[in-house]
């Protein structure tokens, strides 16, 4: 009986450690799942600073279409250019005082020159006839009035038909003029009547062709 007892005893025993296992095991909170970590975000790339557009670059003009074969002079102490007929060569007997350079025809006409003179007082018909004078003519004239016109890279300039004596010969010649820095800049395109007519829309053409940009 005793021994009966006593299994009986062992047996209840173990089923209430059993029990008290489960139910141990029942109320044990669960362990807290992780979640795995997002991967981690790539950082963008730095933004370089905006890298300042360049200043403008100023282009000359592009030369005008003649209607005839063009050599161009450039003068780069003054700053001007003039698109003179590509036949034409240089002419230095005129090249002193005011005149930095002249071009013409082998047979002396037509030909042009530019002059270079201070700009101090306004361009008026007794100015051009001093200048013209001053220049070793005689007997000079003004023979149109002083006409607005614009030069073909847009610049603003007068223009006049002239006649003078330069030595024994009668001269008429159309000139442009225009004030630049505290200078005035002048194209005379010339010629004798006599052994090459004056040809107006020509000499005006060249005359437009002076450039001061």
């Amino acid at each position: 009986m005793t021994n009966k007892t006593y299994k009986f005893v062992t047996i209840l025993m173990v089923m209430l450690l059993v029990l008290g296992l489960a139910l141990a095991a029942c109320k044990a909170p669960a362990e807290p799942v992780t979640p795995p970590a997002a991967p981690a975000e790539e950082a963008p790339p730095p933004i370089a600073p905006a890298e300042e557009a360049p200043p403008p670059v100023a282009t000359p003009p592009a030369a005008h279409e003649t209607t005839y074969k063009a050599n161009t002079y450039t003068n780069s102490e003054y700053g001007f250019s003039l698109q003179y007929p590509a036949d034409w060569a240089e002419y230095a007997a005129v090249v002193k005082g005011s005149v930095v350079a002249s071009f013409s025809v082998p047979g002396f006409v037509p030909g042009v020159s530019l002059s270079v003179r201070d700009a101090d007082v306004p361009l008026t018909a007794d100015w051009i006839v001093a200048a013209n004078t001053d220049e070793g003519n005689t007997d000079v004239k003004v023979t149109s009035d002083l006409t607005e016109t614009t030069l073909f890279d847009g610049t603003p300039a007068i223009q006049y038909v002239s006649s003078f004596q330069s030595g024994q010969y009668a001269i008429v010649s159309l000139a442009t003029s225009v004030d630049k820095d505290g200078k005035r800049i002048r194209a005379t395109i010339w010629t004798i009547d006599a052994f090459s007519p004056y040809d107006e829309a020509l000499y005006s053409e060249i005359a437009r062709t002076l450039s001061v940009k």
